[in-house]
């Protein structure tokens, strides 16, 4: 029987459920949606990355191929396990057979890496999204732990932050003058349009901040990501006391 807790430590990934609906009545009758807890940079020996671009479905779909998928090895196409699409594999697939397979498509790459060979398009984004309704010794203990884990990100990454208890706060990091935030309540609904307005979160009010030189600098932010080697820990990630 498949230990799941084993799996998590290994892939440093938990579901929310172990089980995918079957059916459209089914999701829809799921309570708890569903959602996974990724481990980000996670560290593993024995599966170093790959060097080629991932396997991709069919647009809109875009899932990647992966050991959970149905392949047929004579006809060299693989059928979506989400939208149940078939999909030829690419050229340089053409030697795949059931004792040559891919790495994505083993049982232990269930968790893969892969190297591009063409830089990103934008650097990676890193969002806090903090539950500060804690007592004051708690709440000191999640502080030292964010700012252990900002010592863990790539100084070129880019960093948000939200917090969220009776309010939930958007935090502007373009400066470090002085803390500000946007706050919405919670007894109150919002559309995305209304959060897109009322955040500025549009092509004609954002404008490309300057990142470090080995960043790409087509990536718009606004106020509300900052790069990580230049922030201010001490001013940014004081939540201003205990949310009840």
């Amino acid at each position: 029987m498949l230990n799941f807790e084993d799996v998590e430590e290994w892939d440093g990934v938990r579901l929310s459920w172990n089980v995918w609906p079957s059916s459209r009545i089914e999701a829809m009758q799921t309570v708890v949606p569903i959602s996974a807890l990724y481990t980000p940079l996670k560290q593993q020996e024995d599966l170093p990355p790959v060097l080629y671009k991932p396997v991709m479905c069919k647009p809109p779909c875009r899932a990647i191929l992966n050991p959970y998928c149905q392949i047929d090895i004579r006809g060299k196409l693989w059928i979506c396990l989400f939208c149940l699409t078939r999909n030829p594999f690419p050229p340089h697939y053409k030697d795949i057979s059931n004792t040559n397979l891919p790495a994505e498509l083993l049982p232990k790459y269930m968790t893969i890496k892969y190297t591009l060979s063409h830089p990103a398009q934008a650097p990676p984004v890193f969002l806090f999204v903090v539950d500060t309704c804690l007592d004051a010794e708690d709440l000191k203990v999640l502080c030292d732990a964010l700012v252990v884990s900002l010592s863990l990100i790539p100084p070129y990454a880019l960093v948000g932050l939200i917090t969220f208890s009776t309010m939930t706060q958007v935090h502007e990091l373009g400066y470090a003058e002085c803390n500000k935030s946007y706050v919405f309540r919670s007894s109150k609904e919002y559309m995305q349009k209304q959060i897109q307005d009322m955040l500025g979160l549009s092509t004609t009010t954002c404008a490309a901040p300057h990142w470090p030189t080995h960043a790409p600098t087509s990536f718009w932010s606004c106020l509300f990501l900052a790069s990580c080697s230049a922030m201010r820990i001490p001013t940014h990630w004081h939540f201003g006391g205990t949310h009840s």
